[in-house]
């Protein structure tokens, strides 16, 4: 069972390398990495001129790792793909571990792991701790886009929002993976979540800064315009709100005013993105 990674870069070239390091660990060797350069630079050019034991395809892209993603979903040729940040890592069996659950499991066109930092524990989102079918309530506790495998035969021409994900000319800054799992589910296609299945991510460090700020305002936009998008109640959405604003007082209560203005700027990016999602929902 071959294999595409399909990894959109910018800006980091030891992060990629130590990717790279990890498939060349892997014990299915059946694979093709494709990276869609978003560097208006040639800072790849030595790394990616290495001879690797699997072939690489190296293309340029702008406009965000969604757009970059489904450039190199045009030049797939392996039956899974699967989409590795490029400041990720898999571990050694990974592949092969993941070819056995399709091989066994004919009835499920994609599959999902959980990532971890180095202490083990989950290292950008919070997953399920429970193996089980992915579902429409669950689905963001059950996906992150680097440990995302999928059949490409199921995908069929569904692809990515270029609206959504980090670069994405709107502020719609995550949350574009579980955003092409519900489309599949919408035709049918059943996924497996199973934490078993795991990809290292460095944990990201928060400073509770500008820039901390920004991007989680970012992401909460993200979020809210998934909620909307796909159709999800206003109790649904709501809950998730009246969670952010108990965080908020929780932190100012306890003296930590820099983690509760974070949650503050989360709040207010879901409100934003649920407001900015108002268009026809995208769920089928």
């Amino acid at each position: 069972m071959k294999f595409s990674l399909i990894v959109s870069t910018r800006g980091r070239v030891d992060e990629l390398k130590t990717l790279f390091r990890s498939l060349l660990d892997q014990t299915c060797r059946d694979l093709e990495v494709i990276v869609s350069d978003q560097n208006e630079d040639d800072r790849l050019q030595a790394l990616l001129a290495v001879p690797y034991p699997f072939p690489v395809i190296h293309l340029k892209s702008s406009g965000g790792v969604s757009r970059g993603r489904n450039l190199g979903l045009a030049r797939a040729t392996g039956e899974i793909c699967c989409f590795p940040d490029d400041d990720c890592a898999y571990v050694p069996r990974l592949l092969e571990e993941v070819a056995a659950f399709f091989d066994q499991h004919p009835e499920f066109g994609y599959l999902c792991g959980r990532s971890f930092a180095d202490d083990g524990k989950d290292s950008v989102s919070r997953h399920s701790k429970t193996a089980a079918e992915i579902t429409r309530p669950k689905i963001l506790s059950q996906c992150i886009e680097f440990a995302i495998f999928i059949r490409r035969a199921a995908l069929g021409d569904d692809r990515f929002n270029e609206e959504m994900g980090p670069g994405a000319p709107t502020p719609w800054q995550c949350d574009e993976g579980p955003y092409l799992l519900l489309r599949l589910q919408g035709r049918g296609v059943r996924g497996y979540y199973d934490p078993r299945f795991q990809a290292w991510h460095r944990r990201p460090v928060t400073n509770y800064g500008p820039k901390d700020i920004d991007r989680t305002y970012r992401y909460g936009c993200g979020n809210g315009y998934f909620y909307r998008r796909h159709g999800y109640s206003v109790w649904t959405f709501g809950y998730q709100l009246v969670k952010n604003i108990m965080a908020i007082a929780i932190y100012f209560v306890c003296g930590q005013p820099a983690r509760a203005r974070l949650y503050l700027a989360r709040l207010q990016g879901r409100w934003h993105g649920w407001n900015g999602g108002r268009e026809t929902p995208a769920r089928p």
